[in-house]
């Protein structure tokens, strides 16, 4: 009797063991149904506008968050929206189409109409994704509740909006039945949130509070330079420049997410954030360095220019300014070649492989390397003299033969010291220089007086007098520090200092009345064919704490035009503000670099 009993209790206890299992499985076979779904749902709203403009590089985020929602009163519900009208069916060629048609097909291939139709809901989820401005959403499955053919599935969703710090949280649940051998969610909007409904779409107001501002290095609104405004700061809408840089920082925070009827009335507010000020920002722009940068340029009688200062000691930017004011970008994206202000480079390579400012040269009026004849300005000639006095007098058949005889890449190597890689220095759109690797030894020589196929901005030749100042290059930038630094070799830089400072003194920016020690290089740089050839004209310097660059589109020798301006903003920074000067010429469409080598 007791065998039987014990027999008995093991066939129950198997009996339940399986029964345990099957229902373990079944409840299995839901939770994986409802994860499909969950999960098609996410790869959708991952693939909306808000998230590709949040994360392509060198844009901003997608939208302030005190700009209001695209829709309307006059818009549709989101049971009325068709699949096809939705934005990323729209662009054709969006990067994120084939993956939301596949995102699409995943929640359609786990869905059964229910009491909406499947492309309803998904024309519904899409729509909410992109009034909403959603950059991510995940979902938390809860216990599976399962009768003989019907079963729910709670789930928390966790979505995050464009310009929101904090997530909407809310609970949700699936109603799925059975269909076949399987189970398929049942499409209803109460699935994608409980308050939703027909006749109601979700949308969402911005916040209240006030839009941060980008400010100088002591506090003021950078927006009082009509200059920067226009070429650093740009406007809010449609988002340009810094504004779209920092705009996650500048936007004001908070608002809430609502539910409106057909009408556009507001019948529900599912969420609601704190309303805060977007942040204040803080440059390193200086308004009274750039008060001075656009004085300056104003006493050239040239009428198109550009200038740079930069702090020697960090690489940030204290000025940009361009003439006319508020005209083309120049200052920050214009691309010209250096001329003889590269020689600061060259020179660098010379000390870098031994040389020093005692080194013996011969300046002789032309020198010829692999059958191209290179020429100093207006066929100077120096005969026999040292490497200082060859920068001073900026000689450039000298230094193409001590191009020629530095170890081969030594030049190059110099140039990547002082960024000259081809990269952009800021966020916005903003030019540095480019050193393409010379194919031939005539490149080489162009290069080594800066013309050929070397290129650069005012920003970034601004940086390269700081790093001479500072012993150490660092990238340009306005807000934070610099994204790279190169130190310079500690022993080349009293010889270096000594080149800049010969310019000034004895060199072909003698005779220009500047204030203080200054130490600097001029540059004369062709960019056309011609005889003579057309030139712009450079002067690149620094004193004390503050270096710069000037450029003067056409404006012949750099040591006529370009060095007065710098002389003429050194005394604005001092108190001596200089009388505009009136232009000689009122054309100007920038000229394209090219690969001619010319006189220094």
């Amino acid at each position: 009797m007791a065998v039987v009993v014990l027999l008995g209790a093991g066939v129950g206890g198997g009996f339940l063991w399986k029964a345990h299992r099957d229902r373990a499985a079944a409840d299995r076979a839901v939770r994986d149904v409802a994860q499909a779904y969950l999960a098609a749902w996410r790869a959708l709203d991952r693939t909306g506008p808000a998230l590709a403009t949040a994360t392509t590089p060198g844009l901003g985020p997608g939208g302030s968050a005190g700009t209001p929602s695209p829709s309307s009163p006059s818009s549709p519900s989101s049971a009325t929206v068709a699949p096809a009208s939705l934005p990323w069916r729209q662009a054709a060629g969006h990067p994120a189409d084939a993956y939301a048609a596949r995102a699409e097909a995943g929640i359609a291939a786990v869905t059964v109409p229910g009491s909406i139709d499947v492309p309803t809901l998904v024309a519904t989820m899409a729509d909410m994704r992109d009034r909403l401005r959603l950059t991510d959403a995940a979902f938390t499955v809860g216990e599976v509740r399962r009768a003989e053919t019907t079963a729910t599935v709670p789930y928390t969703a966790t979505l995050r909006l464009a310009g929101q710090p904090a997530p909407w949280i809310y609970p949700g649940e699936l109603s799925l039945t059975k269909v076949g051998g399987g189970w398929r969610v049942g499409a209803a909007l109460a699935s994608v949130h409980p308050q939703l409904a027909p006749g109601l779409r979700f949308d969402r107001t911005g916040s209240t509070a006030k839009r941060g501002e980008l400010l100088d290095a002591h506090g003021k609104p950078l927006a009082e330079s009509p200059e920067l405004a226009g070429n650093l700061v740009g406007q809010v809408a449609p988002a340009t420049g810094l504004e779209r840089v920092y705009d996650g920082r500048l936007a004001p925070r908070g608002g809430s997410i609502v539910l409106r009827d057909s009408r556009g009335t507001v019948v529900r507010t599912p969420q609601t954030w704190p309303m805060t000020d977007g942040d204040q920002i803080r440059t390193t722009i200086d308004l009274g360095v750039q008060r001075a940068a656009e004085l300056a340029l104003a006493t050239s009688t040239h009428p198109i220019g550009a200038m740079v200062a930069v702090d020697t000691r960090t690489g940030g930017i204290l000025a940009a300014a361009n003439h006319p004011t508020n005209g083309y970008g120049r200052a920050l994206r214009g691309s010209y070649p250096p001329g003889s202000t590269f020689k600061i480079v060259t020179a660098t390579a010379a000390l870098m492989a031994g040389r020093d400012a005692n080194t013996r040269l011969d300046c002789p009026k032309t020198v010829n390397v692999g059958g191209r004849t290179f020429v100093n300005a207006e066929d100077e000639e120096f005969g026999p003299i040292n490497l200082r006095e060859a920068f001073a007098h900026s000689c450039n058949t000298a230094f193409v033969s001590l191009a020629d005889s530095l170890p081969a890449d030594t030049l190059a190597q110099a140039a990547r010291l002082y960024g000259f890689d081809g990269a952009a220095p800021l966020p916005i759109a903003s030019v540095g220089g480019v050193y393409p690797m010379p194919r031939d030894k005539v490149e080489v020589a162009s290069a080594a007086i800066g013309q050929g196929r070397v290129a650069t901005s005012p920003l970034q030749l601004a940086s390269v007098a700081a790093a001479v100042a500072g012993g150490t290059w660092h990238a340009p930038f306005v807000v934070g520090g610099p994204t790279r630094s190169h130190e310079l070799p500690p022993k080349i830089l009293p010889d270096l200092r000594s080149f800049l400072r010969a310019v000034v003194t004895d060199g072909t920016a003698a005779k220009v009345a500047f204030p203080g020690e200054v130490f600097g290089k001029t540059g004369t740089a062709e960019y056309a064919p011609g005889n003579p050839p057309p030139t712009h004209a450079w002067f690149v310097g620094y004193r004390g704490t503050v270096a710069f660059a000037v450029l003067i589109e056409n404006g012949g020798f750099g040591a006529e035009s370009a060095a007065p301006v710098a002389a003429a903003f050194l005394n604005a920074l001092d108190g001596n503000l200089p009388p505009p000067a009136t232009a000689v010429d009122a054309s100007g469409a920038t000229p394209a670099p090219v690969t001619s080598a010319g006189p220094g």
